[in-house]
């Protein structure tokens, strides 16, 4: 599928420098993976804990991608609206030389995305260096810009939903009883692989029998048994966006306990889909669906939140929950997925990711809601 609109770095990096004015800093230092992919195109991803491929520094007039020598031909290959600067040996250790150079004392950095190990050899180093630097933590502020989709976005995110729908109906139309969770996972996996997916958003969840009972379900050896029920939560990852759904059904035979509780999920989805528009609150969203199921004897089964946003990582603002503060604005991702679980018998869960829109919504994952398969 060809995909020709070029997100727009430039638009965003002045977005962050408004930012960084209000806070009263000379420059801000992103290191966390989706922020730094999405200010400036760089796809790299960060090794073992400590181990980050790059930061993103802006200033009031610049903007570099920093990284070693092991990423910096990716980086002038990807990277386009920033400076790629390589900072030879351990790029970290060179950082605080790189910012007495561009003459920056009030330094603004991601506090939920550095280690305390990196603050303390970058506050040390900028002090050995020149007395008077600052370092300013800031919460939130490029995740609270990536909150909006644009169209580049939005267009892949589709992809994404696509690709996960496929995958599922070519691996659904084939089940059979005797299959394990762990190989179901995999077929679906290589399917949206195969369709042009990333890889998977997240390890995909397949949760058969009395398993379904638990939200994060691992895959394991566990049988696939007809009448008994199963849960699939799986995304696509598709040039660094996700989607996100979940399908619950029986095989080849569902009883009426099924049916009943199916029913009463389905409904609280419905409806709590119905309500997502631009205005609606993330608490009030949530409570369309958990009255729903309060009604239906379900209150303490429905066990996690309505649902979240959906981006360059799974799991983003805003939170639709019984203790969000958020409120839905126009392109918006989030996703809607209510569930029961009830030990000793099993579990159902019904998501949907939808893009939100000034009168209403727009579903992106399309694969059928069957009860049976």
């Amino acid at each position: 599928m060809s995909h020709t609109i070029a997100p727009p770095y430039p638009q965003r990096l002045d977005r962050v420098r408004q930012a960084l004015s209000d806070l009263g800093a000379d420059a801000i230092l992103i290191m966390g993976p989706a922020n730094r992919r999405y200010l400036s195109g760089f796809t790299a991803s960060d090794g073992a804990i400590g181990e980050s491929s790059g930061a993103v520094l802006i200033t009031t007039g610049s903007a570099a991608l920093l990284t070693s020598s092991l990423y910096y031909e990716q980086a002038r290959q990807e990277v386009t609206d920033l400076e790629p600067v390589e900072l030879r040996g351990r790029w970290k250790r060179r950082l605080p030389e790189k910012l007495k150079e561009m003459g920056v004392r009030r330094l603004a950095f991601e506090r939920d995305y550095t280690l305390y190990g990196e603050y303390e050899d970058l506050r040390q180093g900028l002090e050995e260096l020149e007395a008077g630097s600052e370092l300013v933590p800031v919460k939130g502020l490029v995740e609270d810009l990536r909150l909006r989709k644009g169209e580049a976005e939005r267009e892949l995110m589709r992809e994404a939903a696509r690709i996960a729908d496929e995958a599922y109906g070519r691996v659904t139309g084939e089940l059979a009883p005797g299959v394990s969770e762990r190989e179901v996972a995999r077929r679906l996996d290589e399917a949206m692989v195969e369709l042009g997916a990333d890889g998977p958003s997240f390890e995909t969840i397949v949760a058969a029998g009395l398993n379904s009972a638990r939200p994060h379900h691992e895959p394991g050896e566990y049988v696939l048994r007809e009448g008994e029920p199963v849960i699939i939560d799986m995304g696509a990852r598709y040039r660094g966006y996700c989607s996100d759904m979940t399908r619950s059904f029986c095989l080849r035979q569902a009883d009426g306990r099924y049916r009943e509780l199916y029913d009463a999920v389905l409904r609280a989805h419905e409806q709590a889909k119905q309500a997502a528009r631009a205005g609606a609150g993330g608490k009030e969203m949530d409570a369309v669906a958990r009255d729903i199921l309060t009604e239906a004897g379900l209150e303490q089964e429905f066990s996690h939140s309505l649902g979240h946003g959906v981006g360059l990582d799974v799991h983003e603002k805003p939170s639709l929950s019984k203790e969000s503060e958020d409120t839905l604005e126009a392109g918006i991702v989030v996703t809607i997925e209510p569930g029961v679980y009830i030990a000793d018998w099993g579990g159902i869960r019904i998501e949907d990711t939808v893009l939100v829109t000034e009168t209403g919504h727009e579903v992106w994952t399309h694969a059928p809601k069957d009860i049976v398969i």
